[in-house]
């Protein structure tokens, strides 16, 4: 089979211009079976994931499904094959994005500039939030489980690059990160370090003044530990040491 490249990070996308596909039911079902490359999925675990409310005949419909899915891929569609249990897409996992992103993410290795570049190259693969096109309800809570690996990821790489001495360039990309998730203490701590460690430490400290006052107003509770062991460093003045140094995230 001719090889072709998939992607989940961001809207369905296959890399083969003969193919199109417009029901949605056939990108729910690729997908699905995208998630596991090589991998058999259970009928029972596929009808889940394209049908909201399964029909009658959810066994049956889903064969009607999987045909004319192997039909609208054209030479793809050999590639999907009828196991034991359910099926299975046999495609190799570095054709699709996102298992070439988890890859790439747990390969952690000793030198920061080496996982810092291998960090770079598995966000990039991303083209927008995982699974955008496909809107079965199993697949939101998936495509909600696989964004998180993303913010997961972009955390691990804001701390390399804090520890390797990039901190006004990182400023203005924490700023909107905080804005976009500001119950994400990870981003206000990077910030925090960013900006006292550029010579900003009253805007460090208005940092957490803002986190403090958005988590009494909407939560009834305090920012966690590491903020708070942070805002006290930079108020007294001490030393500060890299993000790791800080301990386990939100022990409160």
């Amino acid at each position: 089979m001719k090889s072709c490249e998939f992607g989940l990070l961001g809207e369905l996308s296959i890399d083969d211009g003969a193919v199109t596909l417009k029901a949605a039911k056939l990108r729910a079902l690729l997908a699905a079976l995208l998630l596991h490359a090589g991998r058999p999925v259970s009928q029972n675990d596929l009808v889940e994931r394209v049908w909201d409310e399964p029909p009658s005949r959810a066994s049956s419909t889903l064969q009607v499904y999987v045909v004319r899915l192997r039909h609208a891929l054209g030479h793809v569609g050999s590639s999907i094959v009828r196991s034991s249990t359910g099926y299975r897409i046999d495609v190799e996992a570095d054709q699709v994005d996102l298992h070439r992103f988890r890859r790439l993410v747990a390969h952690r290795v000793t030198d920061a500039r080496t996982e810092l570049g291998e960090l770079r190259e598995a966000l990039s693969l991303w083209r927008g939030p995982a699974l955008a096109d496909i809107t079965s309800e199993a697949m939101r809570f998936e495509a909600d489980r696989i964004d998180e690996e993303r913010l997961a990821a972009v955390e691990r790489r804001i701390e390399l690059e804090v520890e390797l001495g990039a901190h006004r360039e990182l400023v203005p990309e924490l700023r909107a990160l905080t804005r976009r998730h500001p119950l994400r203490e990870r981003f206000a701590e990077f910030l925090m370090l960013a900006l006292h460690r550029g010579g900003r430490s009253a805007d460090a400290l208005e940092v957490y003044r803002g986190v403090h006052r958005m988590f009494a107003d909407e939560l009834g509770v305090r920012p966690g530990r590491r903020l708070a062991e942070l805002n006290a460093q930079i108020l007294g003045g001490r030393e500060i040491g890299p993000p790791s140094c800080l301990g386990p995230l939100n022990r409160r």
